[in-house]
């Protein structure tokens, strides 16, 4: 019975140490992801937070989100209200009216979607009206190397082709053939 027991207890250890050696490499995982959505223009936060929540069997609320980040309140509460503003995430319905908890929109196609409709299509339009104002015929651009110019119109006429046939394709994590 004792021997049993003992057993019973090692067990429970073990099961332990890998429950909190997964939860440490999840944490690992979501940072990372965090670093690379960065380069995106987001914070590594964001990127973290979307992590644990894309992976997570079931919605998560603020508090889940510090245990399983180390990080606090102040900074994972604001980010859920931008995830959920580019539609990255939403709130999903809780257990009561005193906590509100979260999931990860699971079409990874439309996330990455939404971003780019929403963020880099306003900014290279933007790039495209500033670049024809600066061209106009009342504009000085004397000072401007014209090769250089037209150069530069190539680049922002083609980045706007690219994200276009982007944007059209229907699965964008297949590549055309």
């Amino acid at each position: 019975m004792r021997l049993s027991i003992v057993h019973s207890n090692m067990n429970n250890m073990k099961s332990k140490l890998k429950s909190q050696k997964a939860s440490n490499q999840l944490k690992k995982l979501s940072l990372s992801i965090g670093d690379f959505i960065r380069y995106w223009g987001f914070r590594r936060i964001h990127g973290a937070i979307w992590t644990q929540l894309y992976l997570s069997k079931s919605p998560l609320s603020c508090t889940d989100l510090t245990v399983n980040l180390g990080l606090s309140k102040a900074l994972i509460s604001p980010a859920l209200d931008e995830l959920c503003k580019y539609k990255l995430i939403f709130e999903a319905p809780a257990p009561n009216d005193k906590v509100r908890v979260y999931s990860a929109e699971k079409d990874v196609n439309e996330v990455i979607r939404q971003i780019l409709k929403t963020r880099e299509l306003k900014i290279l339009k933007q790039i495209a009206r500033d670049f024809s104002d600066l061209k106009q015929k009342d504009t000085d651009i004397s000072e401007v190397s014209l090769e250089r110019l037209e150069s530069l119109e190539e680049m922002i006429f083609s980045a706007n082709v690219m994200l276009e046939v982007i944007l059209d394709q229907k699965d964008l994590m297949k590549l055309p053939c």
